[in-house]
């Protein structure tokens, strides 16, 4: 089998995608008929899983058997949740709806005649926000891992739905804007591309707003104009609620096509109707999407000072199921003179990272065979290629690109954190110098020279902290870094030595300490062990939970 597929791995709705036999992407569709999957698990026992539809049932009627929203807690400190009495992490969730998608799209693809007996998913490129951090991006990949997938790589959602809208591939010249709107996170891109050249200049968003908060501005004002009706409160009845929850999310939908539609709420204290007009939803709803603007001025004020002015974005995607709402697109035509567009945003992402994923597999098998004809290894080759780029011409000249396309997509990324390390002031006083700056082109390199602060001073203590900053130094204010790296001397140095340090951040992710201390020359050279994470002991067992389990 050489078909390598795209994930959509969201915070409401997941989904997967490949390549078909006419260089097409193509959604495949879940065990219900349906294209998206909702990021919804039920646990009913340790051995018996339910994901998606069913799950997102029971959210209200089973709450301790029930997670939804699991992406909002990948890589984070505390990432675990406990349902029907067993302690899962993130990942372990997360691979649970990764699980689910795949072996439904594995089914669809034996009845069609695509895979045959004994063949399965296991090549697949799978997307993250933007601005997620190295944490959450290594707990995605975990996911994947876990789930039994090969995990190709791990690309921004914003760029996967840039190359499913085709903007990639010509001879074009455009600064493109995405604005990312999804069921439970936002995020915003500002993308140049230049061919098949992807160079991201600015990122931001928000991990706590999305769709989800409209949903629950839409509960709160129904439930209270229930109370003031009825004089019942709804909270008190679970089933009630859920099936609230249900209707509230159907009537936002259809206030993004229509002007009014009649709610109808049965409660403990009889029925409640009202008729809900668009503009008193806008209404109720508005200062969520003031955020989402407050946000997207910030990420432009950003580009501009990079070069990239609003006047000169030709473009403005939306993606992401919430974007369809009317009161998206008008607040961007009003507020920056630009039409968007609007055009499958449930799909696109999965679909851009399909297209990403069938061409990093044709350029590798084109890698491949080259270094079998020359003698020289795959590092080798693609080593020399970033000097010359003899290879990526080679390959435009092939046949072997996905969709009729051979040329490589490349992309280059900017830092969506900032990585500072802890430094004693001239007061005494600890605080974080920020090394790499959120928006920094990737790979980042930065080296300083710091001094020991005491004598006889035998090793050093090199915090790394994580943030969102712009500015480079901060207060620690109770913050706690992510790693903390400790680094010995040969022999111990007076105060006031110098210690010199090489913070590198690398296409992938990995950030790299490299350290000399100048009297002694004591060296350290170590990769970022990041915190957050699962421990091999954690692995196990999810893993053997996740073969022995049944998914539905």
């Amino acid at each position: 089998m050489s078909y390598v597929f795209g994930i959509d791995l969201g915070t409401t709705y997941s989904c997967i995608s490949y390549i078909d036999e006419y260089g097409k992407p193509v959604v495949l569709k879940n065990s219900d008929g349906d294209h998206t999957t909702p990021s919804v698990v039920m646990v009913e026992s340790k051995d018996n899983i339910i994901v998606g539809t069913e799950a997102k049932r029971s959210i209200e009627i089973e709450p301790d058997k029930t997670v939804q929203f699991i992406k909002r807690k990948m890589g984070k400190e505390n990432d675990t949740v406990t349902l029907n009495g067993i302690e899962y992490h993130a990942p372990e969730i997360s691979s649970m709806i990764l699980k689910k998608i795949v072996g439904d799209a594995n089914e669809e693809l034996r009845q069609t005649g695509v895979l045959k007996e004994g063949e399965r998913i296991k090549d697949v490129v799978i997307t993250c926000p933007a601005y997620f951090g190295m944490n959450e991006r290594q707990a995605t990949k975990t996911a994947g891992e876990l789930a039994g997938l090969n995990v190709l790589n791990i690309i921004n959602e914003p760029t996967a739905a840039a190359i499913s809208y085709g903007v990639s591939g010509n001879d074009k010249n455009e600064t493109v804007l995405v604005y990312d709107l999804g069921g439970g996170t936002f995020d915003i891109t500002v993308m140049n591309i230049s061919g098949n050249n992807i160079s991201v200049v600015c990122t931001g968003g928000d991990d706590q707003l999305g769709g989800k908060d409209w949903d629950e501005a839409l509960m709160e004002y129904v439930t209270s104009r229930y109370e003031e009706e009825n004089g019942e409160d709804l909270s008190e009845d679970p089933e009630a609620i859920a099936s609230l929850y249900v209707e509230v999310e159907a009537w936002k939908k259809s206030l993004t096509s229509r002007e009014k539609v009649n709610i109808s709420v049965n409660g403990p204290a009889g029925r409640f109707r009202e008729e809900l007009t668009r503009e008193k939803y806008e209404e109720l709803t508005s200062d969520l999407l003031d955020r989402t603007k407050n946000l997207l001025d910030d990420v432009l004020a950003t580009a501009e000072k990079q070069g990239y002015p609003i006047s000169k974005i030709d473009k403005v995607l939306l993606v992401g199921g919430s974007s369809r709402m009317p009161q998206v697109a008008a607040m961007i035509e009003r507020d920056y003179h630009v039409t968007p567009v609007l055009s499958d945003p449930d799909e696109a992402v999965a679909k851009g990272a399909a297209i990403y994923a069938g061409n990093e597999k044709s350029f590798n098998d084109f890698v491949a065979s080259e270094a079998s004809k020359t003698g020289k290894t795959v590092e080798e080759i693609k080593e020399q290629n970033l000097v010359t780029g003899e290879l990526d011409k080679k390959f435009a000249l092939s046949a072997g690109g996905p969709a009729g396309n051979a040329l490589k997509i490349n992309i280059t990324n900017v830092l969506s954190r900032t990585y500072g390390i802890e430094i004693q002031g001239d007061d005494g006083r600890m605080h974080i110098f920020n090394m790499l700056m959120i928006n920094d082109k990737l790979p980042a390199t930065r080296t300083e020279q710091f001094y020991t602060v005491a004598n006889n001073q035998s090793s050093i203590s090199i915090k790394i902290h994580e943030s969102r900053s712009t500015d480079s130094t901060m207060e620690i204010e109770g913050r706690e870094p992510l790693t903390e790296i400790e680094m010995r001397f040969n022999n111990m140095v007076p105060q006031g030595t110098p210690v010199v340090m090489t913070t590198a951040l690398d296409n992938s992710g990995i950030l790299h300490i490299i350290a000399e201390e100048q009297q002694g020359h004591s060296k350290l050279d170590t990769t970022f062990q990041l915190s957050n994470q699962m421990t091999d002991e954690e692995m196990q067992s999810a893993a053997l939970r996740m073969k022995s389990a049944n998914i539905e």
